[in-house]
């Protein structure tokens, strides 16, 4: 499986480099506004909810890109929930640059990882996923954390990118796709999605 995975990325570098004059790769740096929303919202809720402050989340994008594959990482900043807590959500996503009008216009899909962290005014009680931070581990974080889907639409103006995304979270994990039922629910939505405004500034 992975010699599969290292040969379909080897494949989309090598055929992806003649594709336009756009730089191999870069380091990217930006903001994003992030509305939630719900998969049972109709047209009319979709955009009242819009001028609701509250489902309205900040976001701090750093993504590096190598041809057409990009690594991102977005950390929302975090938000109170009701017993007074602070949480925060960090979604790590792999994704391929698809050029609609090369150097200028990209859709991009992919998929990643949403993991949740909550704090509260104790350090002793903040937790990951749930469960107090000294129970959790690396691996633990990377199998339990909920899958999503990101598809994305980039314009570049220089070293700017001003993107349009939506994300899906799904109601598996990484862990779960092993069992019974587990690939089913990767396409299963877990009924809050993201829809998000954001822009990137070309590091180097």
């Amino acid at each position: 499986m992975r010699k599969t995975l290292l040969l379909i990325f080897t494949l989309v570098f090598i055929f992806s480099i003649p594709l336009g004059a756009r730089s191999i790769g870069e380091v990217d740096i930006g903001l994003s506004g992030i509305y939630h929303t719900s998969e049972d919202q109709g047209v009319k809720d979709f955009f009242e909810g819009m001028g609701k402050g509250e489902n309205w989340t900040v976001g701090i994008n750093l993504n590096a890109r190598l041809s057409l594959i990009n690594l991102s990482f977005m950390v929302m900043i975090p938000t109170s929930t009701l017993d007074g807590s602070q949480e925060l959500n960090l979604l790590s996503s792999l994704s391929i640059d698809i050029p609609l009008v090369t150097d200028l216009l990209y859709f991009s899909v992919g998929g990643g990882l949403t993991t949740d962290f909550v704090f509260s005014g104790e350090e002793s009680e903040a937790l990951i996923l749930g469960r107090p931070i000294d129970e959790v581990t690396f691996k633990s974080v990377v199998l339990d954390s909920p899958i999503h889907f990101k598809y994305g639409l980039d314009l570049l103006i220089g070293s700017a990118k001003i993107g349009l995304f939506y994300l899906v979270d799904t109601r598996s994990s990484l862990g779960l796709l092993g069992d019974s039922g587990g690939w089913s629910k990767l396409f299963s939505s877990a009924g809050k999605n993201k829809l998000g405004l954001k822009l990137e500034l070309a590091l180097f």
